[in-house]
């Protein structure tokens, strides 16, 4: 089951979640720019789910570079779906871009994608089955369509754990020029998120049928995989 996360994601925060994001800039260049590479292959108009969509940013980069591709965009926070909108409409995009305020199931499942992008959403859902996004997702891709997911993971009982943590914590104080308590971030962590060992993740993804399962990205604390729906579906 997901969380109502709109309390996090309210009009406020919706406002500054791109400035916010400017701390993780790096990081979310260098993801980005490995989507295009490995969507290469999608059709020349391909239909895109991008779930989780926030403020659009991966639907702006990706438009921009394929000018014939449709995008259909789900989130939660109504706040979070308006500067998505706002943001295609300055960009010209509109025409090819559909909102829908609400989770992946509520995506008419006739509605086959050749792609479906799941970038740093999946660990807000506060159960270790991740509340069947992945298998949600499956079901609104075609045969063989592709999934890139990406989130916060981690093994938070392994004792080696602490020390990942140092280095993501490095990271924020980095940007943020102001000193956090390690103890301070993991309680936060706890609070908020749910992080799975990223090896859960990848049984998770084959259990929703997806045949390929490629971890093609790490950065500190942020995991990526590449998924492949296998032809049959689930099993």
């Amino acid at each position: 089951m997901m969380n109502d996360t709109n309390d996090i994601f309210n009009a406020e925060f919706s406002r500054q979640y791109d400035a916010s994001s400017e701390r993780l800039k790096d990081i979310s260049n260098n993801l980005h720019a490995l989507l295009s590479l490995l969507l290469r292959d999608l059709p020349a108009e391909a239909k895109v789910l991008c779930v989780g969509v926030g403020t659009g940013t991966e639907i702006v980069r990706l438009a921009k570079q394929h000018p014939e591709w449709h995008f259909t965009g789900v989130d939660p926070s109504p706040d979070m779906l308006a500067v998505c909108a706002e943001k295609l409409e300055r960009e010209g995009l509109s025409g090819r871009c559909e909102l829908i305020v609400g989770h992946v199931k509520d995506v008419p499942e006739q509605d086959e994608f050749d792609a479906a992008l799941c970038l740093l959403v999946a660990h807000f859902i506060q159960h270790p089955q991740r509340g069947g996004i992945y298998q949600h997702i499956g079901d609104r891709l075609k045969p063989v369509g592709q999934l890139i997911a990406a989130e916060i993971a981690g093994d938070m009982a392994d004792p080696d754990f602490d020390g990942q943590l140092r280095n993501w914590v490095a990271l924020q104080q980095a940007y943020t020029q102001r000193q956090r308590d390690i103890a301070e971030v993991k309680a936060e962590l706890n609070q908020r998120l749910l992080l799975l060992p990223p090896r859960q993740t990848e049984t998770l993804l084959r259990e929703a049928g997806f045949a390929s399962v490629t971890p093609f990205f790490q950065s500190l604390l942020i995991h990526g995989w590449h998924a492949v729906k296998s032809s049959g579906g689930r099993e």
